[in-house]
């Protein structure tokens, strides 16, 4: 299997774990923050999709980002280039996401995104720097993989655990 098809599949699957981790979640499960402390599910599901959607659209493409585009901002009453990182706690906390299919729209729109975008590179262009700030230039493989892959799942597993915390089913794994 080529990287690209393997980073491929690996986007598939993450995009869909992340379907299957908030489907069905009330607007209080996904806002509920575990012993008044840490981040909640909407906090954290925003502030990934977030990422994801600024370094496909913006960092790698040089295009205004989904959010930006679809007005997102303005629909969520959220500033337009936060992504979260940084935030203090009161301000995530205070972070809301209704109604959370609505999110749901904007979130698999990026998820697209990102799968059209993989598909297209070339297997030769994955070698080629890309500057981040503040992490500095890395090869494309690293960026898809040990940073938006990686960071996506750790995420993920924070979603599924919080979820098991509040006595719903954690991850199906």
């Amino acid at each position: 299997m080529s990287l690209i098809k393997f980073l491929q599949k690996s986007f598939e699957d993450l995009h869909q774990s992340y379907r299957d981790a908030i489907k069905d979640l009330s607007h209080e499960q996904a806002h509920w923050v575990a012993g008044g402390k840490g981040n909640h599910i909407a906090f954290v599901l925003w502030h990934y999709v977030r990422t994801e959607d600024n370094i496909i659209r913006f960092v790698l493409q040089r295009r205004p980002t989904v959010w930006m585009e679809g007005g997102w901002d303005t629909k969520f009453q959220l500033d337009s280039k936060a992504q979260g990182t940084g935030m203090p706690h009161q301000q995530a906390v205070s972070l809301e996401l209704s109604p959370l299919e609505d999110f749901t729209r904007y979130m698999n729109l990026v998820f697209k995104e990102t799968e059209e975008y993989v598909a297209r590179v070339p297997e030769e262009e994955l070698e080629r720097q890309v500057l981040v700030k503040p992490l500095g230039e890395l090869p494309l493989s690293r960026l898809l993989g040990n940073i938006l892959l990686t960071h996506g799942f750790g995420h993920l597993g924070e979603i599924w655990t919080l979820k098991g915390i509040q006595g719903l089913q954690g991850s199906p794994i």
